[in-house]
C-alpha cells in the first residue's frame, strides 16, 4: 500500500469516526480509486514540469 493510500485510509478513518457515517464495505476499493486519481494527477503535472522546463531550453 502507498504512503498515499495510507492517508487516505487514517482520513477516510477519521472522518467516518467523526460524522458518525458507515460506509459499508468498498472502503478500500475507495481509497485505491483515489489513490490512482491522485497519483495520475500527480504524474501529468510532473509531465507538463519536465516539458515546459524542455521548451525553456
Amino acid at each position: 500500500m502507498s504512503e498515499l493510500e495510507s492517508g487516505l485510509h487514517k482520513v477516510l478513518e477519521e472522518h467516518q469516526h467523526e460524522s458518525g457515517l458507515h460506509i459499508i464495505g468498498g472502503r478500500n476499493k475507495l481509497v485505491a480509486r483515489l489513490a490512482e486519481f491522485f497519483e495520475h494527477l500527480a504524474r501529468g503535472e510532473q509531465q507538463r514540469k519536465e516539458e515546459d522546463s524542455r521548451n525553456a531550453n
